[in-house]
């Protein structure tokens, strides 16, 4: 299998019939346990049992990056020879998985269990036959690689990486290189790739998705969000060409059926395009991403850097109008002498901020609320890995300045 064999004992039979070779060894520096026979004619049988962790899936040349992190016990049994086909059957238990496929992101601790045969021929590594199970997962199907382990093609007839998921995907990478990713489906839970993609971390710099170039078209009838919310007859095409996001169209509906739209747009002639995402139910568009779950309706305009693979910062700016702030105590105590009262939230007429993001950090400047009962400005910032949000402003009951100057008239100079 062209990796170092290690052993300071061995057991070693041999006679007319072939050979066997049984004992504890280190392959490529990784202890396992191995059953080796040879018979005089035939393929080769093999038996073998070790635990992968991070560093010794790299020196046997399976590094997965960040996306896959922990140790796998596995078990390996089949034929070794001119039809090489053996099944591996591995414990996931212990991983952590953060969208090793689309959607995928698994905690350590949830029993998960996968088996499949690899198949090795002259100009690929196929792994047939894969089934993953347990802790809600369900994937079946097929993948293959190159000499190099890069991904030729992939087929998943069943993919469920959650509970309740009923999708299927597929990828080939054409002849340019450039891989064609088609996803369908009545649901998908999206929080997974949601919490990922609104991170935005950089890739890691071994990784083999970094540059990858693609093509994806993805048609779903409802992707779960986060707060209960759904985007419903979600239609999704992107292509990124050299690590950057080159064209972009989304089209599907939040809340009461309402619209959610973005697209690629110039900035300005011969400047960078930005992604532009408008709806007419915010508050709904904030809760199905997890951003800020007691905005009750508005009108949302989003202009944003598509994400890329360098390590900069992309600039974007927020604009909603005609929105209502609901059970945020902060606000109902400032609005709590305004004559409208609270039963329906606090109304506001605008809201304007600018905003970057690296590294899964959005940092908030230059935030301007205004509404008939109070305005204020805010900034700050919202650690999406560690879970942190850290935001301050200024809040002014408007309702009293309108007082004030309504009772008082100001005088004129004769």
């Amino acid at each position: 299998m062209n990796q170092k064999l290690e052993a300071n004992t061995l057991k070693v039979v041999a006679n007319n019939q072939g050979y066997q070779v049984k004992g504890d060894v280190k392959i490529n520096g990784q202890p396992a346990t191995l059953d080796y026979r040879k018979p005089s004619e035939g393929d080769a049988d093999i038996k073998m049992q070790a635990t992968l962790d991070d560093a010794s899936r790299a020196r046997l040349g399976i590094d997965l990056g960040p996306a896959v992190s922990g140790a796998i016990p596995v078990k390996v049994n089949g034929k070794i020879g001119t039809d090489s086909r053996v099944g591996i059957d591995a414990d996931l238990t212990a991983l952590k998985l953060d969208n090793i496929l689309p959607g995928w992101v698994k905690l350590p601790g949830k029993s998960t269990h996968a088996v499949f045969n690899v198949v090795q021929k002259p100009q690929s590594t196929r792994f047939e036959d894969i089934v993953v199970d347990g802790g809600g997962v369900s994937i079946k199907g097929s993948l293959e690689l190159d000499p190099n382990g890069d991904l030729m093609n992939a087929n998943f007839p069943v993919y469920s990486p959650s509970e309740g998921d009923k999708a299927s995907l597929k990828a080939e990478r054409g002849p340019d290189g450039v891989y064609k990713v088609t996803m369908r489906g009545d649901v998908f839970d999206g929080r997974g790739f949601l919490k990922s993609a609104m991170s935005g971390k950089e890739a890691d710099a071994k990784s083999k998705t970094k540059n990858m170039d693609f093509d994806i078209d993805l048609k779903l009838g409802a992707v779960a969000g986060y707060d209960g919310e759904a985007l419903r007859s979600a239609d999704v095409k992107i292509s990124r060409r050299g690590g950057t996001i080159k064209n972009l169209t989304l089209s599907g509906k939040l809340g009461k059926d309402t619209p959610l739209t973005a697209d690629m747009r110039a900035r300005t002639p011969g400047g960078r395009d930005v992604i532009y995402l408008e709806t007419n139910d915010a508050g709904a568009f904030l809760r199905f991403t997890d951003t800020y779950s007691k905005v009750v309706g508005g009108q949302l305009a989003l202009a944003m850097d598509p994400p890329t693979t360098e390590p900069r910062a992309n600039e974007g700016l927020i604009n909603v109008r005609d929105f209502s702030i609901k059970g945020e105590a902060s606000l109902d105590r400032v609005a709590a002498g305004g004559p409208n009262g609270l039963q329906n939230g606090i109304a506001f007429s605008r809201l304007r901020a600018e905003f970057t993001r690296q590294n899964g950090q959005w940092t908030i400047r230059e935030g301007v609320v205004k509404g008939p009962m109070i305005g204020g400005t805010i900034e700050g910032t919202i650690d999406y890995p560690a879970n942190q949000v850290r935001m301050s402003g200024t809040f002014v009951p408007m309702y009293g300045l309108n007082n004030m100057f309504g009772a008082r008239p100001v005088p004129r100079r004769r």
